[in-house]
């Protein structure tokens, strides 16, 4: 049977000549949606000089708006700003994925296992929306629309991690994340991982059905690690973490600067989530 793809879910087109900012956006927030999805495809790619007039002009926008998106993203490390320089694409590197990754397993893992630990009614409730969700993003991935992966690997996570009732860590999470879209994003532009995470999602999605905190954990700290070790080029099993003694070849950080200046979408549209009052069509996958 053809499987019928998602409803597209509402987001804001990129257009790359001189466009307004829609009328239920501030003109910061549509900037810094508009440069943020540049940055994660690629468009704006590592290091490169931004010019002020010409970010301005092709947005629509006056200066004072852009200078507060640029702020916005410099906060999340994405761009820098240098004493008496132009405005620069933040570079990628292989130490700053090591750190922010290992960050990301160890307050993932610990969510995961604490979801796991959820009520069994709430769990079993949020599984079957996790089903629609991973759906959701195999269809993207046989589509081969990056932009709307991230959308539904992000959401997939987001909703496992709120089942934990940990505000505070999650926050410290969301702030490692926004620092790692570009990673994220590098890695799920390549058809064959993304099919990898999808399958990893699933076995979370089993662990956190039958109430496994220690599987669940385990899983994903094991599916955030593996995305590491893929982008920086770590070689055979030592595993990439805090403990993780060996070097990186020089030739592993030069691939992953060239990847992410060479990597490039025909996605026009930057990821949106959809409204929260949105019923997705049920969807349901074997199980193992």
């Amino acid at each position: 049977m053809t499987k019928t793809p998602p409803e597209e879910p509402a987001a804001i087109r990129s257009i790359p000549g001189p466009a307004p900012a829609p009328w239920s956006l501030r003109k910061q927030d549509w900037a810094y949606q508009q440069l943020r999805e540049r940055i994660l495809t690629g468009r704006l790619a590592p290091g490169e000089r931004l010019s002020q007039e010409r970010l301005a002009n092709e947005l629509g926008i006056s200066r004072g708006p852009l200078r507060d998106a640029l702020s916005r993203l410099a906060a999340e490390m994405l761009v820098v700003d240098r004493p008496h320089q132009k405005w620069t694409v933040a570079e990628v590197s292989v130490a700053d994925a090591r750190d922010i990754y290992n960050g990301r397993a160890a307050l993932e893992s610990m969510l995961a296992a604490a979801a796991a630990q959820s009520p069994s009614d709430v769990r079993a409730a949020r599984c079957t929306e996790l089903e629609v969700l991973l759906e959701r993003q195999r269809t993207a991935t046989s589509l081969g629309d990056v932009a709307e992966v991230r959308l539904w690997d992000r959401r997939f996570h987001d909703g496992i991690y709120a089942l934990a009732g940990m505000p505070a860590s999650l926050g410290a999470l969301d702030h490692l994340r926004a620092k790692s879209d570009r990673y994220i994003s590098l890695y799920l532009s390549d058809t064959s991982r993304a099919h990898t995470s999808a399958d990893e999602h699933a076995d979370i999605l089993d662990a956190l059905s039958a109430g496994n905190p220690e599987r669940s954990g385990a899983l994903t700290r094991t599916h955030v690690l593996g995305g590491l070790t893929l982008l920086t080029g770590t070689i055979g099993d030592q595993p990439a973490t805090f403990s993780d003694s060996a070097s990186v070849p020089s030739d592993a950080r030069t691939s992953l600067g060239a990847a992410a200046r060479n990597h490039r979408t025909t996605q026009s549209r930057p990821a949106h989530a959809p409204d929260d009052g949105e019923v997705p069509p049920r969807a349901v996958r074997p199980r193992k």
